[in-house]
């Protein structure tokens, strides 16, 4: 086995992980969406701010997703 195909193999280990850590942002912002835009919690965001924040989590998802499929 080449080295070459071994390190294609920790690329793709390395991308896996990333995905999941940002699905697990998705997951985080649904579980503590709540909490943030309370307004008498201790953040006080209003849900406009922590929606960006989402939407920009799931914009670099896409992304990540469209470049790891355009390097084979």
């Amino acid at each position: 086995m080449s080295i070459e195909k071994i390190m294609n193999r920790w690329f793709a280990v390395v991308g896996a992980s990333l995905l999941w850590i940002a699905y697990g942002a998705a997951y985080a912002w649904f579980a503590f969406n709540k909490v943030l835009s309370d307004p008498d919690g201790a953040c006080q965001f209003t849900v406009i701010q922590t929606a960006r924040i989402f939407s920009a989590a799931l914009f670099f998802v896409s992304l990540m997703m469209i470049f790891s499929s355009l390097r084979g």
